[in-house]
C-alpha cells in the first residue's frame, strides 16, 4: 500500500491532525497492513490540569491525596464535589491544612496556575476556557445536578491531552460521562480503588463503563500522577525510519493476532495519538520499549484496541444537525411514500448506541408530530463487541441528562438507581450487530445512512470506498447523514446536497457499481440485509447476472411454494409466489391482515394454525383443507414455521401453501351432486355438515369479537401501566433527590467533623497556652458561680474539680483582700475592668484583674478573674525604693551642690547643698529648666551644648569653669562636672551635674596675708 512507502516525517503528537469536536467511536478496519511512520513525541505546551471529582466520603480521600502530593509538582488541581447552593463550604479551609499549596475558592474568570488548588463551592456549573475558570448558570430544568460531568467535559475540550480526571469516593454515576470525554481527547483517567473508597458508587460506575486508565488506592495516585505528568512533558527520542516502520508493523500484527482486526486504513495521526497515549499511561519513553511491553502484557493489546476504537459519542451530538435532519431531510425522504411503508436505516459505527437511539427518538417524535404511520427499522453496527452489548442493554449513566431535554428524558427513558434505561418502544426499533463496515457485507435497500464522524479517522482510500459503499446500499432518494467535519469528496455526482453545513445529502438515480463481495463472509449480514418489503420495486442494476443465478431464479419461481411472511399480529410483511388460490383482497379499506385475506374454507384452519405457532416452538401443519376458489373446491396443505434467525427476522412467521394429494376440483354448483345417486341418509349428512360449517364460522366470528374486546382491555391495561410507570418515575425522581440530598449531608457532615477536630485542637492549644502562662484564671457565670479554672488558680484559692458550679462566696480564698466579691459584683454591673494588687496568705503578691466575659455574639456571659504573680516585681520595687532612699541620703549629705537633669535640662532633683549655696528652696528649683534659674545666669551657650550632647552621645565633661555673678550671692566661680545617671530599663536616663566652688586668686592672696 502507499502508506507503507511513507517516510518518517511526523511525530506521534505535534504533527497529528486535530480531532474534530464531537468525534465518536468509529471502529473501521481495512483489508491489508501498511507500515506507519514512527514518531518522535514532542511534549505539549503548558501544564496538566487535574480535575478531582468526589461526593459522599470524598473529603477523607481528598485529604489523603493532598497529603501525599508534593507542593512543587507542576500541576494545577480543580476540586469539584457535590455542594448545596446555599451551603457555606468549609472545604477550602479543610484542604489547606493538608497541603502547603495555596488553596483558593473558585471565582469567575479566575486564571489557573500550577502548584495551586482551586475549590468549587457549588451553586453553579464550572467550566474552563483557555485555562480560565468560569462559573456558569445551571439549566432551569429541574434535574439532578451533575457538576463533575460538566467540568470534566469542559476540561477535555479545553486542555485535550493535558486534561487529567480523577474520581474519588461518592455515590451515583456523576463523572462517568466526563471521564469518557477526557479519555477521548487523549487525556488521563484515574479512579480510586472501590475497595478503598468509603462509597464506591462513582468509582464502580466509571470502571463498568470502561473509561478508566488506572485504578489505584488514593495514597498511590499522587506518585502515579507525577510520573505521568513528567513523562507527558518529556519528548520521546526519535527512531530511525526503518526501525519505526518495522515496529509499527509488528504492533499492527499483534493487534490483528489478538483482536482479528487490522487498523491499516486508519489515518497515521489517529494511530500515533492513541499509541502515544498508552505510552504516557505506562511512562514508556520509546516505541521499541512499548512494543516489548505489548509482547509481555497481552492485556495491553486489548487496552490499545479499545483506545483505537475512539469511543466518543453522546445523545443528539450536534443538536443543530439533528434539527436539520428533522426539518429538511425527513420531509424529503417521506415525500410520496404510502402509509405503512417500512423505513430502513443504518447507523454505521454506533459505538455504545447513543446515536442510534437518538435517531429512533427523532423518528418517533417526527412521525407523532406529523401524524404519520410508518414502520421504522434501524440497523446499528460497530466493531466493538463490548460497545454493542452496552447498546443492546440500553442502560446509561445519569450523565446523559446533560445531552437530553427534560421532556425526552421523561418520555423515552426510565430511571434505574443511578442510571437511565431506554424504554422498550424505542429499543424495539433497533437491531444491533457486531459489524466491520469495510470488510463485512453492507446492509442494503436503506432509506437513511448515518455515518457521523467516522470518515475523519480513515485515510483517503478508505473514505472513497465507504462513500461508494453507502451509495450502493441506499435506495433511490435515500438520505446520507455525515458528521460536520466530513464530506463526500469526489462523489458529488452520486449525491445531491440537502443541507451543506450539517452534511445532509440525498442519493441520485445514477447507477453505482456494487462493491466486491467476494471477500465478504456469508452469515448474518448477507441474510439480514435482504429482507424484501411489500410492494417494494426492485433496484435496477447494470451488472451482469451469471447463468447459474438465472437458473436458480427459474427453479425458485417454478418449484418454490406460495409463501407469506407475517408478524406476531398477523400482518403481512412479504408475499412470494402465486397466492391467488389461497388469498384474495378483502372488500372495503385495504388491510394487511392475513386472516381477512384468506379464501372461504381456509380462514378457520389458518387462524387455528397461527395461534398454535405462536404458542409452540415447532412447525404447524394442516393437510387437505377444503378451500373454495374461483368456483371450485381445492384441497390445500398449510404449514407455519416461526423464524428464529437471523436476528433481524426473529418474531416473524413463515406461512406456506401447497396443493393437497386429492386435487380434484369440482363445480361449485354441483354441491347437490344431482348426477350421482345419493345413498340413504346422505342429504341429511350434507345438511348437518353445512350447519356445522356455519356454526364454526359463527364461532370464529365470536372469537374475533372476543379478541377485539381483549385488545381493548389490553389497551386499558397498558394505559394503567403507563400511569403506574409515571408514578414510579416520580418516586424514582424523589429517591434521586433524596440521594442527592443525602450526599450533600454526608459532605457537610464530613466538613463539620473536620471543623470539630480543628476546634478540639484549638481548645487544646488554648488550654496549653493558659497553663504555660502560669496565670491563675477563674471563669464565673452571671451568678458568680465557678464555670472553670486553670491549675494555677489553686495558688489563690482552695479550688478542686468538685467546686465547679459552686458560688464564689463559698470558695475559701488565700487572698487577704476581702473586697474580691464586691469588686466582682461591681464589674458585672458596670462592665468596667478593675485591677488591683493583692497579697496571699503566704506573702505572695498578685495583680488581680476582673473583666467581663464577652461571647462571639457580643453578649456578657460572666466574668474572668486573673491573678498574675508579681512577687518578684514587688521585691524589685522594694529593692529600688531602698536604693533610692539610700541614694537620696547620700546626695543630701554631700557638701557640694548637685543637680539631676533630664534630657531637656529640666531640674528633676536638687540636693540641700545646692539650695544653701544659691539661697533657694527645692520648690524654686525642681521642675524648672536649668537655664532659667538665677535669672538666667545658667544660660551659657557652651554649657547648653555640652549638656545636650551628654545623653544622645553618651558623653561626659569635667572642670567646665563657670564664672558668673548670681543674684543674692554675688560673683562665684564653679568647676562643673556632668555624667550619665543610669536608671531602671523602663525609665529614661538622667544627667548628674556636680559643681565645685573655686576661690578667685585675689581672695587667695588676701587669705594668705591674713594668715
Amino acid at each position: 500500500m502507499a502508506a507503507a512507502r511513507k517516510t518518517v516525517r511526523r511525530t506521534l503528537r505535534a504533527q497529528s491532525d486535530a480531532k474534530p469536536k464531537g468525534a465518536k467511536r468509529k471502529p473501521i478496519q481495512g483489508t491489508g497492513s501498511s507500515a506507519k511512520p514512527a514518531p518522535s513525541i514532542a511534549a505539549p505546551h503548558g501544564f496538566p490540569i487535574v480535575g478531582i471529582g468526589a461526593s459522599a466520603g470524598g473529603l477523607e480521600a481528598m485529604e489523603e491525596f493532598f497529603r501525599h502530593m508534593p507542593p512543587n509538582n507542576g500541576n494545577a488541581f480543580v476540586v469539584v464535589s457535590h455542594q448545596h447552593a446555599s451551603h457555606v463550604s468549609l472545604l477550602p479551609s479543610l484542604l489547606s491544612k493538608c497541603t502547603t499549596m495555596p488553596v483558593r475558592e473558585v471565582k469567575d474568570a479566575m486564571q489557573v496556575s500550577p502548584n495551586r488548588v482551586y475549590v468549587w463551592v457549588g451553586g453553579t456549573n464550572l467550566g474552563i476556557l483557555n485555562g480560565a475558570l468560569h462559573l456558569m448558570e445551571p439549566p432551569k430544568e429541574e434535574r439532578v445536578p451533575l457538576p463533575i460531568d460538566y467540568f470534566f467535559r469542559s476540561l477535555a475540550i479545553d486542555q485535550k491531552q493535558r486534561a487529567i480526571g480523577i474520581i474519588l469516593s461518592g455515590t451515583g454515576s456523576d463523572g462517568t460521562v466526563g471521564l469518557r470525554a477526557i479519555r477521548a481527547e487523549s487525556g488521563m483517567t484515574i479512579v480510586q480503588a472501590p475497595e478503598s473508597a468509603k462509597y464506591d458508587g462513582m468509582p464502580r460506575s466509571a470502571i463498568a463503563e470502561g473509561v478508566v486508565d488506572v485504578v489505584k488506592p488514593v495514597e498511590q495516585i499522587p506518585e502515579l500522577l507525577l510520573d505521568y505528568a513528567k513523562n507527558l512533558r518529556k519528548p520521546v527520542l526519535p527512531i530511525p525510519d526503518t526501525s519505526a516502520s518495522q515496529m509499527l508493523q509488528k504492533i499492527f500484527l499483534l493487534l490483528r493476532e489478538r483482536t482479528k482486526n487490522d487498523f491499516s486504513l486508519y489515518k497515521d495521526s489517529t494511530i500515533h495519538r492513541r499509541i502515544e497515549r498508552r505510552m504516557h499511561v505506562h511512562q514508556i519513553e520509546s516505541l521499541n520499549h512499548y512494543r516489548r511491553y505489548l509482547l509481555e502484557n497481552p492485556h495491553e493489546i486489548d487496552a490499545l484496541f479499545q483506545d483505537l476504537l475512539i469511543g466518543v459519542t453522546g445523545f443528539f451530538r450536534d443538536p443543530e444537525a439533528f434539527k436539520a435532519l428533522a426539518q429538511q431531510g425527513l420531509p424529503e425522504l417521506l415525500k410520496g411514500r404510502p402509509a405503512g411503508t417500512v423505513l430502513r436505516m443504518w447507523v454505521a459505527g454506533c459505538s455504545t448506541g447513543e446515536e442510534a437511539y437518538s435517531l429512533a427518538i427523532l423518528m418517533r417524535e417526527y412521525l407523532t408530530q406529523q401524524k404519520l404511520s410508518y414502520i421504522i427499522q434501524i440497523f446499528a453496527s460497530d466493531l466493538d463487541r463490548k460497545a454493542i452489548e452496552t447498546a443492546r442493554a440500553g442502560r446509561y449513566p445519569t450523565g446523559i441528562a446533560g445531552d437530553l431535554t427534560a421532556g425526552r428524558l421523561e418520555q423515552f427513558f426510565t430511571k434505574e438507581d443511578s442510571h437511565y434505561r431506554v424504554k422498550k418502544e424505542i429499543r424495539d426499533l433497533i437491531v444491533f450487530a457486531v459489524h466491520n463496515t469495510l470488510v463485512d457485507a453492507p446492509f442494503t435497500k436503506l432509506d437513511l445512512v448515518s455515518c457521523r464522524n467516522l470518515l475523519i479517522y480513515l485515510d483517503k482510500e478508505a473514505q472513497q470506498q465507504l462513500i461508494s459503499l453507502f451509495h450502493y446500499a441506499m435506495s433511490p432518494k435515500g438520505i446520507l447523514f455525515l458528521g460536520t467535519s466530513e464530506s463526500i469528496g469526489r462523489f458529488e455526482h452520486f449525491f445531491r446536497v440537502i443541507e451543506r453545513k450539517w452534511k445532509l445529502f440525498t442519493r441520485t438515480d445514477l447507477p453505482s457499481t456494487p462493491p466486491n463481495l467476494s471477500s465478504f463472509p456469508l452469515g448474518l449480514m448477507t441474510t439480514t440485509t435482504e429482507i424484501p418489503l411489500t410492494h417494494k420495486a426492485p433496484i435496477r442494476t447494470t451488472s451482469q447476472v451469471s447463468i447459474p443465478d438465472q437458473i436458480q431464479q427459474v427453479l425458485v419461481a417454478h418449484y418454490a411454494p406460495a409463501t407469506v411472511v407475517v408478524n406476531n399480529r398477523g400482518e403481512v410483511v412479504y408475499i412470494y409466489g402465486q397466492t391467488g388460490d389461497y388469498l384474495q383482497p378483502a372488500p372495503g379499506s385495504p388491510s394487511h391482515q392475513l386472516i381477512e385475506m384468506a379464501r372461504e374454507g381456509l380462514r378457520h384452519n389458518l387462524t387455528l394454525a397461527l395461534h398454535q405457532a405462536a404458542r409452540e416452538e415447532r412447525e404447524i401443519v394442516h393437510r387437505d383443507i377444503r378451500v373454495k376458489a374461483f368456483g371450485h373446491i381445492t384441497l390445500v396443505n398449510l404449514a407455519i414455521n416461526r423464524l428464529t434467525e437471523p436476528e433481524s427476522l426473529q418474531g416473524l412467521f413463515l406461512v406456506t401453501f401447497s396443493h393437497g394429494r386429492k386435487d380434484r376440483p369440482s363445480a361449485g354448483k354441483a354441491s347437490t351432486r344431482a348426477d350421482v345417486p345419493l345413498k340413504k341418509g346422505e342429504s341429511a349428512l350434507v345438511r348437518e355438515l353445512e350447519f356445522t360449517k356455519q356454526r364454526l364460522n359463527q364461532t370464529v366470528e365470536e372469537l374475533q369479537t372476543v379478541n377485539e374486546e381483549l385488545k381493548s382491555t389490553n389497551e386499558e391495561l397498558q394505559s394503567t401501566n403507563e400511569e403506574l410507570q409515571s408514578t414510579n418515575e416520580e418516586l424514582e425522581t424523589s429517591k434521586e433527590e433524596l440521594q442527592s440530598l443525602n450526599e450533600e449531608l454526608i459532605t457537610v457532615n464530613s466538613e463539620l467533623q473536620g471543623k470539630l477536630d480543628a476546634l478540639t485542637a484549638a481548645q487544646d492549644d488554648l488550654q496549653n497556652l493558659l497553663n504555660s502562662t502560669e496565670i491563675a484564671t477563674v471563669f464565673l457565670d452571671n451568678d458568680l458561680h465557678v464555670k472553670r479554672f486553670t491549675a494555677e488558680a489553686k495558688r489563690v484559692s482552695h479550688l478542686t474539680a468538685v467546686d465547679i458550679g459552686r458560688p464564689l462566696a463559698d470558695i475559701v480564698s488565700k487572698v487577704t483582700d476581702t473586697r474580691l466579691l464586691d469588686d466582682a459584683r461591681e464589674v458585672l454591673e458596670t462592665l468596667v475592668v478593675r485591677e488591683r494588687n493583692v497579697q496571699a496568705t503566704d506573702g505572695s503578691w498578685f495583680l488581680m484583674r476582673i473583666m467581663p466575659y464577652r461571647t462571639a455574639k457580643r453578649t456578657i456571659d460572666g466574668l474572668v478573674l486573673t491573678f498574675q504573680d508579681i512577687s518578684a516585681m514587688k521585691a524589685a520595687e522594694l529593692a529600688i525604693e531602698n536604693a533610692q532612699s539610700l541614694a537620696s541620703g547620700i546626695v543630701d549629705t554631700v557638701r557640694e551642690p548637685l543637680l539631676v537633669l533630664d534630657h531637656q535640662g529640666r531640674v528633676m532633683r536638687a540636693n540641700a547643698a545646692f539650695c544653701r549655696t544659691f539661697l533657694m528652696t527645692t520648690i524654686d528649683v525642681e521642675q524648672q529648666l536649668l537655664y532659667y534659674l538665677c535669672q538666667g545666669a545658667w544660660d551659657i551657650p557652651e554649657l547648653r551644648r555640652l549638656l545636650e550632647e551628654v545623653l544622645p552621645k553618651h558623653t561626659s565633661f569635667q572642670d567646665f569653669i563657670m564664672d558668673k555673678t548670681f543674684p543674692q550671692i554675688g560673683r562665684k566661680v564653679f568647676a562643673l562636672n556632668a555624667r550619665i545617671l543610669k536608671q531602671e530599663p523602663t525609665k529614661p536616663h538622667r544627667i548628674l551635674l556636680a559643681m565645685e566652688e573655686l576661690r578667685r586668686p585675689a581672695e587667695k592672696a588676701v587669705e594668705s596675708a591674713e594668715g
